[in-house]
């Protein structure tokens, strides 16, 4: 199957050319970037076709799908153009900028006929399948709280040279705060995990450490602490940042009537402490030293969707339930008030 990359920055070049070149099912084909060079680039030393604009690029010959690996602001555009073509498309997190696009791109999915996946892959994530079957089998009881985190050191180390990251907020301002780019992962997550709807939210949003090139800091929020129900009566915590300086920090807890459970405690694992004083230990690491970290394995999920006709594993109203979520947490943010998630 010929597959092509709409976006060629770090996260194509990391996650999803990697991944298509080594799955057997794929052909990479077409790339394209309006960054002068980078497909073009990429193009030669994997021998694809570069183009230097997306229609053509939709156009390739035999083309069947695509990854959209742009900055998000740019996501519902490129995406509904992409389904328009007749391709089936892998969208990087967070779907769109808001509910509102995130619904048009699912509308345009369906009259498409064709796959639209979200690419939450913390899902993939072996902690988090093992959490989601340990909750169903019901080892620590009844879930009654959680506090889940997940935050680094920014969007910004990832790009190469001093002078670049110094002006990274300058040039990709436009796409949003943490919660929109990291802590979508968690409110996917967290109605995947638990079965469980988000209901209502309180958010604090605020701007601590992350500037522009000239001293100011930047416009959204680089930290985010919400406050989450849902709808059987479970609540908990979620912080998000990009102000972990020195590590990063993914750990889970859950709180039941019969114990805590322990997501990344240490790397790669799960702990249960049950009640009566017994530790029930996971290790996890093996999976992990497969090296996908679910970073790779959601794009495989993808193919084989695509291939065998499949119901997308991250469907688009899935996509859009979170939006409403993170439309929600921005307006209380705003507001400093609970706000019901809209339906």
């Amino acid at each position: 199957m010929k597959v092509g990359i709409i976006g060629c920055g770090g996260i194509a070049r990391g996650r999803h050319i990697p991944a298509y070149l080594a799955n057997p099912h794929t052909q990479l084909a077409a790339l394209y970037d309006p960054a002068a060079g980078r497909a073009e680039e990429l193009a030669a030393e994997y021998h694809a076709a570069a183009y230097e604009s997306l229609e053509e690029m939709l156009m390739h010959p035999g083309l069947e799908a695509v990854s959209v690996c742009t900055p998000e602001q740019y996501h519902h555009d490129i995406v509904i153009a992409a389904l328009r073509s007749g391709k089936h498309v892998l969208c990087e997190k967070p779907m769109a900028m808001n509910a509102a696009q995130a619904k048009e791109m699912e509308q345009e999915a369906e009259r498409s006929g064709k796959i639209l996946m979200i690419s939450h892959n913390q899902r993939i994530y072996e902690p988090h399948w093992k959490a989601k079957a340990l909750l169903e089998e019901g080892v620590i009881g009844k879930p009654l709280s959680f506090r889940t985190f997940l935050s680094h050191s920014g969007p910004e180390q990832g790009v190469m040279g001093e002078e670049e990251r110094a002006s990274f907020f300058d040039r990709f301002e436009g796409n949003g705060g943490v919660m929109l780019s990291v802590g979508c992962h968690r409110i996917d997550l967290i109605d995947w995990m638990f079965g469980e709807r988000i209901t209502s939210v309180m958010a604090y949003l605020p701007t601590l450490d992350k500037r522009k090139s000239d001293g100011t800091l930047i416009r959204d929020e680089d930290t985010a602490m919400v406050l989450i129900r849902c709808g059987s009566g479970l609540s908990g915590m979620l912080y998000t940042g990009w102000c972990t300086y020195g590590c990063a920090d993914r750990e889970t807890h859950i709180f039941g009537t019969e114990g805590v459970m322990k997501l990344f405690e240490d790397p790669w694992s799960l702990a249960v402490y049950k009640k009566s004083g017994e530790k029930i230990y996971y290790d996890l690491s093996p999976w992990a030293k497969k090296g996908s970290e679910g970073a790779t394995a959601i794009i495989d999920r993808f193919i084989t969707c695509v291939t065998e006709g499949k119901e997308a594993f991250v469907t688009a109203q899935e996509g859009v339930r979170c939006m409403q979520v993170l439309d929600a947490i921005a307006e209380s943010g705003r507001t400093g008030t609970w706000v019901n998630i809209k339906q």
